[in-house]
This record gives structure tokens, sequence and C-alpha cells, in this order.
């Protein structure tokens, strides 16, 4: 696999390794509130849709054409991923998807701009599925160890969800240079709650650049690791030892 970046995980103002202890707490402090603010939007979400609440719209005016293509747009995602599931991103089909939801290609592209969109769109879904999943244990008191694993763990959740395939493609898809990757730093909700977990800790490592380590190294081999179950696991779990014994002060 051709690997050209890491993924771009670090927020602007994210302090060095020589930060001093008031600043890091003063980061800590913004970062979380900046995450978890977004966090908790999509936790909501995700209630809003399970209990089939949907928001009222402001105007009479244009709401039915509004909702329409909402709709529509919803349903090209679901079947797109679908077709991502089923066969596979490289083999997935625009006329398919499109003879499938009952529209034009061109209705396609009017919603995305390709299929790329979808992966990145799903991707930044999954991404706060999981930030939400690891947020009640990512608090001062809990071993570092124990939110690497939780983070480990959501993402073996969604690979059940979604199914090994699509969980490898998304992971391989971060290290593609046509992927494209955000400056906005709140589409990284995984990434600032490590560093924040980190920066909450005794450690000589910059708390940056060991999220970043460790997320490449778990993408890494959930993108490119077919070995059995058991066998990856394994390989897992030696990725967070060794992410947490970097914050342990000597």
């Amino acid at each position: 696999m051709y690997v050209s970046r890491a993924p771009n995980l670090t927020p602007p103002t994210a302090p060095s390794a020589r930060s001093d202890h008031h600043e890091s707490r003063t980061y800590s402090s913004t970062t979380r509130l900046h995450w978890r603010a977004s966090v908790t939007r999509v936790s909501m979400y995700f209630v809003k849709e399970s209990a089939g609440v949907r928001e009222e719209p402001g105007s009479a005016s244009g709401n039915r054409r509004s909702a329409q293509r909402e709709a529509t747009r919803a349903r090209l995602f679901e079947v797109t991923v679908e077709e991502f599931k089923e066969r596979g991103f490289a083999a997935t089909e625009i006329s398919v998807i499109a003879e499938r939801v009952g529209v034009s290609r061109g209705a396609f592209y009017m919603h995305f701009a390709d299929k790329s969109e979808v992966l990145r769109e799903l991707l930044r879904i999954e991404e706060r599925r999981i930030a939400a999943a690891v947020l009640p244990s990512s608090d001062r008191g809990v071993p570092l160890e124990e939110v690497f694993s939780g983070v480990v763990d959501a993402v073996l959740a969604a690979e059940r969800r979604l199914g090994r395939r699509l969980v490898r493609e998304l992971c391989a898809a971060q290290f593609r240079p046509d992927f494209g990757k955000s400056d906005d730093v709140g589409d990284h909700p995984v990434g600032l709650m490590l560093i924040d977990a980190i920066a909450d800790r005794p450690t000589q490592i910059d708390p940056a650049d060991l999220a970043m380590t460790f997320l490449t190294g778990l993408f890494g081999l959930l993108a490119t690791d077919e070995a059995a179950p058991a066998a990856r696991r394994r390989r897992l779990d030696l990725l967070v030892q060794l992410a947490a014994s970097g914050t342990i002060a000597p």
C-alpha cells in the first residue's frame, strides 16, 4: 500500500513537548470543550435517529422539496454504503446506485461529487461514533491504556457493523493522496480526544505526536493485516501497550 502521508490529526495550536504544565492544561481544557461539544451534538443526533425523532422544518415554503432532496441524499448515501460493503469501493458503480435508488446518474452527482465523498462522509460519521463510545473512559482517572484499548474496541465494533472489508478501505483511504484532508480539527474527534487524554497524563512525548503515531499504527494494521482475528487482536493489543508506555514519566 502506498502511504503518502499520516492522517492529519494535529490541531494548529497543539503544544510542543517543551510546553510547561500550565500551557498544557490550558490547551487541554480548550481542546476538551471543542471535541466534547462536537461529540455531544452527534450523540444527540444518534439518539434522535434511533427514537425516530425528526427536526421540524423552519418554514412551510419549499419544505416538501427540501425534504425530498434530503430523503434522496440519505437514500443515495445508504445504498452507496451497502454497495461498498457488498462489492468493495473500487467495484462500486454510480449507475448501479442510481438504479437502485430510482434516480438518474446525474442525480447522484447533484448530492455527491463522487463515491469518495461518500466514503469521507462515512468516515466522519464513524469517527464521531467512536469518540462518543470512548468518551466515558477518557477522564483523567482512567489509565491511558484503557482509553487506547477503548478506541480499538470501538473500531472493531464498527467493523462488525460495517464489515471488515469496508473498515479496511476506510482506514486505507486515509493514506491516499487523493482522499483529501481537512484543516478543521473538529473533523478529527478521535485524535482530539486522544490528545486531550494524553495531555492529562505525565509524559515527555508531545500529545499530538503520540496520538498520531497510535492512530497511524491502528489504521495501518487494520488496512493491511488480513490475519486471523486472534493474531490481529494480539498485534492491536501490543500497539495499545506500546502507545500507553509512552505516557510513563521517567
